[in-house]
């Protein structure tokens, strides 16, 4: 067996891309590399009893080139009795009406056209071939209307999209498989790009194998071993002139910053970020695992999901990240507009102060609550699903030169001989005031309006007060008129412990 056919065959295996009798879409451009992956597809029809599609995407922008590379798919197709769907949709269109690139707009297009192509040929499955035509509406090269979108559906396009598993209710068929042409080269230009955007160590892994029902048989081979196969093969395929330009970001980062940093840093860059990606990818695996079995110990859901602030806070930054992240992805049910500037904005919330909340994308909110922090849509859940108010445990003690006030969040010192009455544990209630630095005595719902604390949240914060005078809004701050001075004699220590649970 040929060197790259045998690469392909054992990175499907290893990945577990194709069984037999699977059937499977190609995403086919009319480039190298998807004429290559269709090429390749084919050989494993008759071993395997694979059946195969193929969809190629008319996008319209390129004008008479768009065109003719529409003709060569087909008649391409045609070739190796691959039934075939030459499909027209409007980016320019989704771009204005999304305030989208073309390019962004162009590959959600790519992968909502495949992703519909799967469902309904499963659809036609399920229905036992109840519509008519089936494979031969296809062979005609049939368009949808829409209008135009161009560029490659297959070759340099390397961004994931977020397609469904798929799968056929009631059927014993496998969901039907979507083969896109990413090779490694756009492999080392995905990472980059991510580096460059502060992805993260999720970026950093780059382009999977597989996820969900696409498949990537060629993302260990380079663009290099892909045109010498077809020219031993003696296999066109055309050429999109846009590939050249400068004017897309994996354009630039292509044919000039590659170029630059292999001739003028190491000629050798291009394998190393492969690497890189590859023990990217399996620290990710790892920690994905890791903060999996901390949500599974830690974090209470329903509705949402609460994060307790002091085991967090016990754990490295990097696995904190993925715990956020992982819960995100949940609640919020995707992950495409998900960054490292929204689950550092939920970590940040642990060191601040009580009510303080972030909104994320998907409709989402991150709240800080007593105890830790509050994630999901709409408001927190209840007192009485959280539990009660916490145990505040307190003690009376003289002051001794020297002693220093304690710096920690939930332990405060007070003037006890400046205390009228008992400190209670409540939440607020109307009248109760707070005395600030300047001695200006402010009440205490005028304070959580300008401290921007969320309406829900006021009414659950809970309290240290002596009558109507708040001395501590615990986890957030005291009263400045029960702040020790120097002429404290008694010393009242308050320490917050878990709610419903007395410290020992």
């Amino acid at each position: 067996m040929e060197g790259l056919e045998h690469r392909v065959r054992e990175t499907m295996e290893q990945y577990h891309m194709l069984e037999p009798g699977d059937r499977v879409i190609a995403a086919v451009s009319g480039g190298a590399d998807s004429v290559c992956l269709l090429a390749l597809l084919c050989t494993f029809r008759e071993p395997w009893g694979v059946r195969i599609r193929a969809l190629h995407v008319h996008h319209g922008l390129r004008g008479e080139e768009a065109d003719r590379d529409a003709d060569f798919v087909r008649s391409l197709c045609e070739g190796f009795h691959v039934p075939c769907h030459i499909l027209k949709v409007d980016v320019r269109g989704l771009a204005a009406e999304k305030g989208m690139s073309e390019e962004e707009a162009g590959r959600f297009l790519r992968y909502e056209a495949l992703e519909k192509e799967a469902l309904d040929w499963e659809g036609e499955d399920r229905a036992s071939g109840a519509r008519s035509g089936q494979d031969g509406d296809w062979a005609h090269g049939g368009s949808a209307d829409g209008g135009p979108v161009d560029g490659d559906l297959a070759d340099g396009d390397s961004a994931d999209g977020d397609l469904a598993d798929g799968g056929l209710a009631g059927s014993s068929l496998s969901p039907v498989k979507i083969a896109v042409a990413h090779h490694s080269g756009d492999q080392v230009e995905t990472i980059l790009h991510n580096l460059f955007r502060g992805s993260g160590l999720f970026g950093m892994k780059g382009i999977v194998y597989r996820r969900g029902r696409i498949i990537r048989p060629l993302l260990d081979v380079d663009r290099d071993c892909i045109l010498k196969w077809l020219a031993d093969h003696d296999l066109p395929y055309v050429q999109d002139s846009t590939n050249d330009t400068l004017h897309y970001t994996r354009n630039r980062i292509r044919n000039q910053l590659l170029p630059e940093i292999e001739q003028y840093v190491n000629r050798g860059a291009a394998g190393n970020i492969l690497r890189l990606g590859r023990l990217a990818a399996q620290a990710d695996e790892y920690l994905e695992n890791q903060a999996a079995a901390w949500i599974k110990a830690h974090v209470r859901k329903n509705p949402g999901a609460y994060i307790p602030a002091e085991a967090f806070l016990q754990e490295p930054e990097i696995l904190r990240s993925y715990v956020v992240m992982s819960l995100l992805k949940e609640l919020g049910g995707a992950s495409r507009d998900l960054g490292l500037v929204h689950v550092s904005q939920v970590m940040e919330l642990a060191g601040r102060a009580v009510g303080k909340q972030v909104d994320l994308p998907y409709g989402l909110s991150a709240i800080r609550e007593y105890e830790g922090i509050w994630m999901g849509r709409g408001d927190p859940a209840s007192e009485e699903e959280w539990g009660d108010l916490p145990i505040v445990d307190m003690e009376v003690f003289s002051r001794k030169k020297g002693m220093e006030f304690p710096k920690n969040v939930y332990t405060k010192w007070f003037d006890c001989d400046k205390i009228k009455g008992t400190p209670v544990v409540r939440t607020r209630r109307p009248g109760d005031f707070i005395v600030l630095s300047d001695n200006n005595h402010k009440a205490l719902n005028r304070l959580m309006i300008d401290e921007k604390i969320p309406r829900q949240m006021r009414d659950k914060i809970p309290l240290l007060a002596d009558g109507s005078h708040v001395m501590w809004i615990i986890g957030y701050r005291i009263s400045e008129y029960y702040k020790i001075g120097p002429d404290t004699v008694r010393v009242l220590q308050a320490e917050a412990g878990q709610t419903g649970e007395r410290k020992e």
